[in-house]
């Protein structure tokens, strides 16, 4: 029999305020997810990425369907699911009149566990100069860490939960957070909602899309996501006048038109080069820009499809 850290069936989450008509936020959420998986939550802005973490993690409860956590029920088992997950978000806030070790010290009192995990991380991200200076002086890119630290110092936790937890770092520290994420916390399940897809292809194997409203009903394994793309790169080019579907053509097959931008669509890099030579030799085009195609662009495009000028 496997084990699921998370089964959902029809999860919906609606907001209500006084005076104005319920949002649903969430609909009909339904996927399972296994013990150990690292599944990235993506879709566009107002997709209920967020909302959905935050459901999982029991701080808002679902108006409707059903959803197990570790075999608890998300409304009956409230309590003993917030002993074995953790939720970390880049709006996590801690005492700023306290050092580094105070808030550590805080925080592992309110959560009923040690600090040993946490301190190991802090270690790990050369951090330990800091460890008696007031959060108040602190970096964005040091709050981050101190974020995390909180989050990873919960040896009990068996699901984390984390919302943009690498915003504020920079290059160097965000490929620290990786290896450290990638290597050290390899017996949790994860779920992460991050901007960057690079952080989604680094620590997850699955993904899950939702569309505007909150919709979906599978995970998708990212290997398989990825080779089945019908195309990986976007070129966006401003004409000098108005082209014709036959000039185009002549430049790259698929493409769309969008006001005065026309977006190419090769799908590799041997393409897009081929496609970039075409539009300088043609003296057609003022501004040329290239872009490869993320999983952050490719869940909000699955969401509003585009229709190219030919089948890919």
């Amino acid at each position: 029999m496997v084990n699921y850290a998370i089964t959902c069936k029809n999860l919906s989450k609606i907001f209500r305020s006084p005076g104005q008509a319920p949002i649903k936020i969430l609909t009909d959420i339904s996927f399972q997810l296994r013990k150990g998986a690292k599944l990235a939550v993506t879709g566009g802005n107002g997709s209920g990425k967020t909302t959905l973490l935050k459901v999982l993690s029991t701080l808002y409860l679902p108006d409707e369907g059903d959803c197990k956590i570790l075999d608890l029920d998300l409304r009956k088992q409230t309590r003993e699911i917030q002993e074995r997950v953790v939720f970390v978000s880049a709006g996590l806030d801690f005492q700023r009149k306290l050092t580094l070790e105070e808030n550590l010290n805080f925080f592992a009192k309110v959560q009923n566990s040690s600090t040993e995990d946490a301190y190991k991380f802090i270690q790990d991200m050369n951090m330990t100069h800091i460890i008696d200076k007031r959060a108040e002086t602190f970096s964005e890119g040091q709050k981050a860490i101190t974020r995390l630290a909180i989050g990873l110092m919960k040896e009990r936790s068996e699901i984390l939960f984390l919302d943009e937890v690498t915003l504020g770092l920079d290059v160097n520290r965000k490929e620290e957070v990786l290896e450290y994420l990638s290597n050290k916390v390899q017996n949790k399940t994860l779920l992460i909602v991050d901007h960057d897809s690079n952080v989604i292809e680094r620590l997850c194997s699955e993904i899950l899309i939702l569309k505007p409203g909150g919709i979906s009903n599978q995970t998708i394994s990212i290997k398989e996501l990825t080779e089945s793309l019908p195309y990986s790169y976007e070129i966006n080019a401003i004409p000098k006048r108005s082209l014709t579907d036959h000039e185009l053509r002549e430049i790259w097959p698929h493409y769309i038109k969008t006001g005065s931008i026309i977006k190419f669509y090769p799908n590799d890099t041997n393409q897009a080069q081929r496609v970039t030579n075409r539009l300088i030799r043609s003296g057609l085009v003022n501004n040329i820009q290239t872009r490869k195609i993320d999983l952050n662009d490719l869940a909000i495009k699955m969401s509003e499809p585009i229709t190219l000028a030919e089948e890919l």
